[in-house]
């Protein structure tokens, strides 16, 4: 296999670390740029990490430097702390994401990969599971930035023919990922029922997501590394849908405990129901999910144990 020279925004944080790692793997040579805390892995041998913000030249200009492929995994806010500053979410997201493009564009570089939100992008659904060619109509500023950062991507590639894959991504949940009820609840939920505390769930328990465990994901993400394949936007998830009430169930029997559950109103910005059809990345890349939702589970129990 080539190699490659690599730069991972966001390479830090939940999906970034776990695609940094895989790779390092491959022996291909990964620069990081990050704005949060920084930790060289003793195990990465071709990792350049840098401390840095892409709203920031400079930072920007030494990260991108002889890169031939850019993963754009970075994201400043969640669907829930979207809605507490709209004007943040806008200009540390979407306009961080149009002064990345230009530069990518400057450097000649060979592919933009931006990990999107196939949760938030397409709103409030009648009819399941979701295609590519369904209608956009976000509910959230969360949503609302990711299908505007999609739209300037294909701007870019229709002025200046930039490679592109955008990535609309279910709810990804596995190692690594913090249990503090910031990003996936599956996690969280598991470490609060392992230590018989309260979980909170937004209305009755009926909303619909689709998971996808973290390694299905990065598998997908390497097969990426090729130009025969591009500008294509791609629903990646398990292509099912599970109820909160019955991951609930699921996880309640895999910890042996009953979940001490605190029921909130409904939230205005969540949507109803969301899982995806994944048939499009099927065929593109010839890749499907091979982690049932109760394999992850067990592997993300297992994981949570062995770090308390």
């Amino acid at each position: 296999m080539k190699k490659f020279n690599i730069l991972v925004i966001g390479g830090t944080g939940f999906l970034g670390s776990n695609l940094v790692s895989a790779l390092d793997r491959e022996g291909h040579h990964i620069r990081v740029l990050s704005r949060g805390h920084i930790r060289q892995e003793e195990n990465h041998k071709n990792v350049e990490y840098i401390k840095g913000d892409i709203n920031n030249n400079r930072d920007l200009d030494e990260a991108i430097n002889g890169i031939d492929y850019v993963y754009h995994f970075a994201s400043t806010t969640n669907p829930k702390s979207s809605e507490s500053d709209l004007l943040f979410d806008v200009s540390s997201n979407l306009s961080a994401v149009i002064g990345t493009l230009n530069k990518c564009v400057k450097n000649d570089i060979k592919k933009f990969i931006f990990c999107s939100s196939g949760g938030t992008v397409y709103g409030n659904h009648n009819e399941m599971p979701i295609s590519e060619e369904s209608p956009c109509a976000p509910i959230s500023s969360y949503g609302l930035v990711k299908y505007n950062i999609e739209m300037y991507i294909k701007y870019f590639n229709y002025k200046y023919n930039l490679n592109y894959e955008i990535l609309r991504l279910s709810n990804p949940y596995g190692i690594n990922q913090l249990t503090d009820g910031t990003h996936s609840i599956i996690p969280t939920y598991i470490k609060r029922i392992l230590d018989n505390r309260e979980i909170k769930v937004f209305g009755n328990g009926s909303v619909v997501r689709d998971y996808i465990y973290i390694d299905d994901f990065i598998n997908l993400t390497l097969k990426l590394l090729t130009i025969r394949e591009k500008n294509n936007t791609l629903n990646i998830g398990s292509g099912k849908g599970t109820s909160i009430c019955e991951l609930i169930h699921k996880i309640e029997l895999l910890c042996g405990k009953k979940a001490l559950i605190q029921y909130l109103p409904e939230r205005k910005f969540d949507v109803s129901k969301n899982y995806l059809d994944i048939n499009k990345v099927r065929e593109v890349y010839r890749w499907k999910p091979k982690i049932s939702l109760d394999d992850g589970l067990k592997r993300t129990l297992n994981w949570i144990e062995s770090i308390n």
